[in-house]
């Protein structure tokens, strides 16, 4: 009887090492998709700061220069709600796929936990 239980814990635990692996493996791929669209966010966003500085360049009034700069304003605060939105929903999914295995092993746990303590408990 003693040998069956050590082999249950022996399993659990592997199970478990097993789902830390799957979760480290989900946030690093994760955390690298992240990396890869805040660096594409980065350089989109320094092309369109290049642009816009030629275009205040170019420039012949204050007329001009009022309307280019309300319009960049508001074609910048577009596209950061935008980018932003991006990586958050990334991060999200990064976090959810990190956590999900380890959820897993908590409900695995607590389904466990009753019934171990009901027979150490008679």
């Amino acid at each position: 009887m003693t040998a069956n239980v050590f082999d249950k814990l022996v399993a659990f635990n592997k199970e478990t090492t097993e789902a830390f692996v799957k979760s480290s493996t989900a946030a690093y791929k994760g955390f690298e998709e992240f990396t890869k669209a805040a660096q594409a966010v980065a350089t989109k966003t320094a092309s369109l700061n290049d642009a816009a500085f030629k275009a205040i360049l170019a420039v012949k009034s204050p007329t001009e220069l009022a309307d280019l700069q309300g319009r960049l304003t508001r074609e910048s605060v577009e596209a950061a709600i935008a980018d932003s939105r991006k990586l958050a929903e990334l991060a999200n999914a990064a976090l959810t796929a990190a956590v999900e295995p380890l959820n897993a092993r908590v409900a695995a746990l607590q389904a466990l936990t009753p019934a171990a303590f009901t027979k150490f408990a008679a």
